[in-house]
């Protein structure tokens, strides 16, 4: 009997000891997936952050010091503890480390030694640990989790959405306003060109290539996306040829309805043919230009920047025509080769002008070319993105 009953004692204990490990694996599997989904936001949150400081670097053509490394360092550490990992904290840890355009790593984030020319972007792993409660019954005394993450920086190949404005600049006036010493801008003066403020600048006979124009993005074409005149592709932007001065003050006043894909500039012909091609036309549009001096006064707006512009022969000779009755506009039309962006802040709207400060922007999303980093050849004016990088 007595026998029995110890037997029943042992039982019992071995019972309780695998209820003790359910139990565990239950409470502290618990913890380990909110710890995962916490350090995983923690890392992926601070490399964003610590990216975007380095993006401004980039585009403001600073150099990699030590104050910049520790402003990078800073930002990534901040975050991370908004998202629950404390640098600081005996139960947490982070290493950071600088990434070249092909994710290799150039140097840790924070150590004093500065930003590595090169730096394209941060990469970090975050670990966190805690004790365990009912796992210690089995021997794991502790709980941890471990995220990776890494965010690139580069000049942005994608745009859209609002504040993105229906004007095409030129490349070389924006690079000759931001080289001159001031970043003061007025376009559309009576000239057609894109001046510095009081016409400094400005050509008296400005050529083609000077002017803005205004783009329909009812009629955008990209060799990749719209390649055999496909109109089913549900990419595809080949909307209408129509440009209305009611399109236009829509796309002024709400930015425009379909991405834009910035391709390669180009130097002299032939052209590289990647990137939209965008169909528009120079000459006075009034009631677009007050539309966008009452919704983007004192705001920062974006104009997609071109290199150069063709026309209807130079479409029908290098790409697939669009299925009819959607062919390639003629007459007035020009087509806008898109190479990038640039921000501006509109401050002016006098007389029939538009004014304002070119300036460059940092904006989370869109794809990038991650190709140049910090001491690397700089372009002002460019519009740099951040993105979690794969």
């Amino acid at each position: 009997m007595n026998e029995k009953r110890g037997q029943a004692i042992v039982i019992v204990a071995f019972a309780m000891i695998a209820l003790l490990a359910f139990a565990g694996l239950a409470i502290d599997g618990g913890r380990v997936y909110t710890a995962r989904r916490e350090t995983q936001n923690a890392a992926d949150g601070g490399v964003i952050a610590a990216t975007r400081k380095l993006a401004e670097m980039i585009a403001a053509c600073e150099t990699g010091s030590v104050e910049n490394d520790n402003i990078v360092a800073q930002a990534l550490v901040d975050m991370a503890r908004h998202n629950g990992v404390d640098h600081f904290s005996p139960d947490a840890n982070i290493q950071a480390w600088y990434v070249d355009g092909e994710e290799n790593r150039l140097g840790q984030v924070g150590v004093g030694g500065g930003i590595p020319d090169g730096a394209a972007g941060v990469e970090s792993r975050m670990t966190v640990t805690d004790t365990a409660t009912f796992m210690r019954v089995l021997g794991h005394n502790h709980i941890g989790a471990t995220a990776d993450a890494t965010a690139m920086t580069g000049p942005v190949r994608q745009f859209s959405g609002g504040g993105l404005l229906p004007i095409g600049v030129p490349v070389e006036r924006v690079e000759a306003i931001l080289d001159g010493g001031s970043n003061d801008f007025t376009i559309f003066d009576n000239s057609g060109a894109i001046c510095n403020t009081g016409d400094v600048d400005c050509p008296s006979d400005p050529p083609s290539e000077a002017s803005r124009g205004w783009l329909n993005f009812n009629y955008i074409y990209n060799a990749d996306i719209n390649a055999g005149g496909s109109t089913s592709d549900p990419r595809n932007r080949v909307i209408s040829t129509n440009m209305s001065n009611a399109d236009l003050k829509d796309w002024a006043e709400n930015g425009s309805p379909h991405p834009l894909y910035a391709g390669t500039r180009g130097g002299l012909p032939p052209y590289l043919l990647d990137g939209d091609f965008i169909a528009g036309q120079t000459g006075a549009r009034e009631s677009s230009r007050s539309t966008v001096c009452d919704n983007h006064m004192g705001k920062t707006a974006y104009m997609p920047i071109f290199d150069y512009i063709e026309q209807q022969p130079f479409m029908v000779s290098n790409f697939d025509e669009p299925a009819n009755p959607l062919n390639f506009p003629s007459g007035q039309f020009l087509y806008y080769h898109l190479v990038g962006f640039v921000a501006a802040t509109i401050d002016d709207c006098g007389g029939k002008t538009i004014g304002g400060e070119f300036h460059s922007a940092v904006i989370g999303a869109g794809p990038i070319n991650p190709s140049n980093g910090i001491g690397d050849i700089c372009t002002e004016g460019v519009v740099m993105g951040v993105v979690l990088w794969e």
